[in-house]
């Protein structure tokens, strides 16, 4: 039996689906482009105009889909927070439900994040970048995104370490609840500053050790006797609250 070798028209079709099929779509173009800009430039400090040449697509494609630079910020933060959220919900319910130690929520929280929950390697340094900004930014458009993908699951992550930080008051769980965002907001960055400051023998570590690390110093922050300010009268404890 004799085999036909493929004319010159087919050998170009097959090429040019090859060629279709590892490049990414105008959507993931713009997505990239626009999580690498924010990164760097920050929400305000940003344009379509930029996002648009950086992903090399028409101006018009970014209306086309999105409309507007919140809803691009917003599906930006989206396409990782999705499964990282997932995690985390997952993550806290177990948690919960087996009075976990409380490592294991500060886990649940932190952990899905730093590891970029469903991202390539690759995918993981940029997401980790982009959300540390995010994370920090004033402008009330990224605000009112990040609030409707995160704030559910932060409150009750919340109010579960403050139903197991008994030995406090109030008053200094709000503060050590600031230093646990803060270092866990901080953990997100690009590390540079700590590197120069700490001198040339030091390298970075692996960011994936960072979540064991995190935890660890959180809890014992957490677990910390409550401060007493001079000539104040000794705090009393809180009383457990109930079981649910």
């Amino acid at each position: 039996m004799v085999t036909k070798k493929a004319g010159p028209a087919v050998k170009r079709k097959r090429t040019e689906e090859a060629g279709k099929a590892e490049r990414p779509n105008t959507q993931e173009l713009i997505l990239d482009a626009a999580e690498q800009r924010f990164a760097a430039q920050g929400y305000e400090g940003t344009s379509i105009r930029q996002i648009a040449e950086a992903a090399e697509v028409n101006l018009g494609m970014f209306h086309y889909y999105w409309g507007s630079k919140q809803a691009l910020c917003r599906a930006v933060l989206e396409r990782r927070l999705g499964p990282i959220m997932a995690e985390r919900v997952a993550r806290l319910s177990s948690a919960v439900e087996t009075r976990a130690p409380i490592e294991e929520l500060l886990l649940a929280a932190m952990e899905p994040s730093l590891m970029v929950t469903g991202a390539s390697p690759e995918q993981r340094d940029a997401f980790r970048s982009f959300y540390g900004r995010m994370l920090a930014d004033p402008s009330p458009d990224v605000r009112e995104a990040m609030g409707a993908i995160v704030d559910g699951f932060s409150r009750e992550f919340m109010e579960e370490l403050h139903r197991r930080c008994t030995h406090i008051d109030d008053k200094e769980f709000y503060w050590r609840m600031v230093f646990v965002f803060g270092a866990f907001f901080y953990a997100h960055n690009a590390h540079d500053r700590i590197l120069t400051l700490l001198g040339a023998e030091f390298t970075a570590p692996p960011i994936e050790d960072a979540a064991q690390y995190l935890v660890r110093f959180v809890v014992g922050g957490l677990q910390a006797d409550p401060l007493v300010e001079p000539g104040a009268p000794a705090r009393r404890k809180r009383s457990k609250p109930a079981e649910r």
